[in-house]
């Protein structure tokens, strides 16, 4: 076995990981997680991932429930079924060997400092147990049909539409099309079998292809595309004319059918999303949505899944990061088969493509000036100036935003690879874009003069 220092969880195109990777890993989580529940995707390495992972858990005396061939958020609903889980799977491209998702019991992936914690391994390895203590594999073989009946149970109106649906040879298969089937959808479905060798065309950094879809969408009239990655925690959602949704406007969707009373947020999330939330998109402010930080409302985040997992986890409704949605009332893993089921609600009775053609415009800018003086020194001098500027102020970490009537501007420290300070400013109106871009420039340079 190599001499490791670290554990290295996912492969990427410059380096793999490996089943000794695997056994490892089993050896780390079994110091702190006596029951593991773990299951895998249909990438062709992926069962050879899992064993060594079993089998390093095993050795270490941890007990593992395996759930077999699942998609990550029926893994995640699972995952309360021992002390973690972990998901094995490669889902964002071919040619590298699949790695480890950890999850926690709520569904959320592991934190930073958990993944740290593992290499407390290798400072000091525990002594493996003697044969008689080795752990056992007990077999959970309901967790697609548990998850299956969780979602469903969440849509009980009919979805009269059609959809074309892409399940990319995934697990996804044994949970999407029978979901949206059961809500009454005419569904399309492609590459919903099995296959191992499947491969698809050029697929986005979550691991979808839309063209095959785009093509059935343009060529049935009326129709829908879904297009989903292998793991089932991304969907890319296509309107009847074949255009592809941003992720801005998938979940700007998903807020107003359903209509959450709080949503978390990384803080340089789109006006879009506020307009969502607050009803400003279909008829007016809702009176019923909370417009301050906090609990409940609308919840700014730093940037990061984890910061978003913590929202969800503690109240929030939904949660969205890097195109992927977390539904507080299935799990912290973001899900998208449950965001398809939604899409296909909304569908129903509404025409995708004539409510984002409703969405405004909204106009982005941003610029990255040089910082000069030490990350400290500027975070000092921006919260005291911040504290007097107009507008709604929001404070994350070395982020700073500023909401004001006809837009937003963001400040945030950036280290890529040398200091700098990033300015981002948003507004549905060119000219005041301009004037957003002006004011945070002139806070910034106030700042840096002041050293």
């Amino acid at each position: 076995m190599p001499q490791a220092e670290r554990i290295l969880l996912r492969s990427s195109p410059s380096e793999d990981t490996s089943p000794e990777m695997g056994l490892l890993l089993g050896h780390a989580l079994a110091m702190d997680h006596r029951k593991v529940v773990v299951g895998r995707d249909l990438m062709r390495s992926s069962s050879m991932m899992k064993e060594a992972l079993v089998a390093g858990l095993m050795s270490s005396g941890a007990d593992v429930i395996d759930v077999g061939i699942v998609t990550g958020p029926a893994l995640a609903m699972a995952a309360s079924k021992g002390d973690c889980a972990v998901y094995v799977t490669e889902y964002r491209g071919y040619g590298m060997i699949s790695g480890y998702l950890l999850v926690n019991t709520n569904g959320s992936l592991f934190r930073r400092e958990q993944i740290r914690h593992l290499d407390k391994f290798f400072m000091d390895p525990p002594e493996l147990p003697e044969s008689g203590s080795l752990g056992h594999v007990f077999r959970y073989l309901d967790a697609v049909n548990v998850y299956n009946s969780r979602v469903r149970s969440l849509h009980p109106d009919r979805a009269e539409c059609t959809i074309v649906l892409d399940c990319n040879c995934g697990p996804v298969a044994e949970s999407a099309p029978q979901i949206l089937n059961a809500m009454g959808a005419d569904v399309l479905s492609m590459n919903a079998q099995r296959d191992l060798d499947y491969r698809s065309g050029e697929m986005d950094d979550h691991g979808i292809c839309s063209d095959e879809v785009r093509r059935q969408v343009e060529s049935s009239p009326g129709s829908i595309g879904i297009a989903m990655n292998k793991a089932g925690t991304m969907a890319s959602i296509l309107d009847e004319k074949g255009r592809e949704l941003t992720p801005e406007q998938v979940f700007a969707l998903t807020v107003m059918f359903l209509r959450p009373k709080s949503i978390a947020v990384p803080i340089d999330t789109t006006m879009l999303v506020d307009d969502a939330f607050h009803g400003r998109l279909d008829g007016g402010e809702d009176p019923d949505t909370d417009l301050s930080d906090g609990e409940t409302g609308l919840v700014r985040t730093t940037i990061g899944a984890a910061a978003v997992c913590e929202a969800v986890a503690s109240g929030a409704e939904l949660g969205f990061y890097d195109g992927g949605i977390m539904y507080g009332n299935l799990s912290m893993m973001p899900d998208g088969i449950q965001t398809a089921a939604v899409i296909a609600g909304m569908a129903g009775n509404n025409s995708i493509n004539q409510i984002v053609d409703g969405f405004p415009e909204y106009l982005r800018n941003s610029t990255a000036i040089d910082c000069p003086c030490s990350a400290e020194a500027f975070a000092r001098e921006m919260e005291a100036r911040i504290q007097d500027v107009e507008g709604t102020r929001t404070v994350r970490g070395d982020a700073w935003r500023v909401d004001m009537e006809g837009g937003w501007y963001l400040i945030r420290l950036a280290r890529c690879p040398d200091l700098s300070v990033e300015i981002i400013a948003e507004s549905r109106d060119k000219a005041y874009l301009i004037g957003l871009m002006e004011i945070a420039g002139d806070l910034v340079g106030e700042c840096v003069r002041s050293q």
